[in-house]
């Protein structure tokens, strides 16, 4: 897809996501924050005028899909709120117009209000359907109820969440805050369960859990820079890094990990690199495979 419109807010979010029947990618619109949603089997040039997802006042910093239902998305957002979007049925990105020809923009189900800062980051349950996480600049991690619009846990840290995930159960939450230290949350009971340093480095880190384990690879740098990931034992976090941290590079875009649990591999993706890292994780140990070149 060729002149999307990406957003160019600095904000650290993943700027698309997919599950795999759409794409939605925050965008940079004038009159408040959007984002659009593209089927992946549309390719090609995008229109000059496309449907948006409007409706909040700010920039749109995050999405994510609904496991549970394809036509669903949520969106997180400068405004401090949180938006819940459903995608039309027989949706096309570049024929959702109305008689005139003019593209017919997509108004939000509802909004989840809570926060008092910006809300960075959103992040569907894994198991329990219509509970979602929110991360926000107010330091707090936020779980709702969905189809109430009522926040039901409020998990406090004491500086900004940079990233989340939860465990394959869903019973767990890791996140990394700007404090620089990794932590793990018993949901249910709102607590700490295992919490320690992490990354030593400024810039911002990320985490992910390891598929149905209880592991966990975290991508930040250290006091010089070099880009680092670290694999941890979730519930011994104090206990440091398995292994040590692995260096990848001295480059300066922020790594985002993603997990592939039925291959055991883990994908790194640098913003602005042009390429993407394969490391098999296998014993505790990560076995680099190859890497794509876009």
């Amino acid at each position: 897809m060729k002149k999307l419109k990406v957003t160019n807010n600095a904000w650290d979010s993943n700027l698309l996501k997919t599950n795999g029947k759409f794409i939605a990618v925050n965008w940079n619109a004038s009159g408040g924050g959007a984002f659009a949603v593209i089927p992946i089997e549309e390719v090609g040039k995008a229109p000059d005028q496309v449907p948006l997802f409007r409706g909040h006042t700010a920039q749109v910093l995050d999405t994510d899909f609904d496991p549970f239902n394809d036509h669903r998305i949520a969106s997180g957002s400068d405004d401090s709120k949180i938006g819940i979007w459903d995608i039309p049925e027989n949706y096309k990105f570049h024929d959702h117009v109305d008689e005139d020809g003019e593209p017919i923009d997509i108004k939000p189900v509802k909004f989840l209000t809570g926060h008092a800062r910006k809300v960075g980051h959103v992040l569907y349950h894994p198991v329990a359907e219509n509970v979602l996480a929110s991360s926000s600049g107010d330091y707090t991690v936020k779980l709702w109820n969905v189809e109430t619009g009522k926040d039901m846990i409020t998990l406090k840290h004491p500086d900004m969440v940079t990233s989340m995930s939860f465990s394959y159960d869903g019973n767990y939450l890791a996140t990394v805050a700007r404090d620089k230290k990794l932590r793990v949350w018993n949901i249910r009971e709102e607590k700490i369960v295992s919490e320690g340093p992490a990354h030593t480095g400024a810039k911002n880190q990320r985490v992910v859990w390891l598929g149905n384990s209880d592991r966990l690879a975290t991508t930040g740098f250290s006091k010089l820079s070099d880009r680092q990931i670290g694999i941890w034992d979730a519930f011994n976090i104090e206990k440091g890094d398995l292994g040590g941290f692995y260096t990848v590079d001295q480059s300066s875009g922020i790594l985002m990990p993603f997990y592939d649990e039925g291959n055991k591999i883990l994908y790194l993706v640098g913003k602005g690199d042009g390429n993407i890292r394969y490391y098999e994780f296998q014993n505790d140990e990560l076995f680099e495979l190859s890497e794509f070149q876009s």
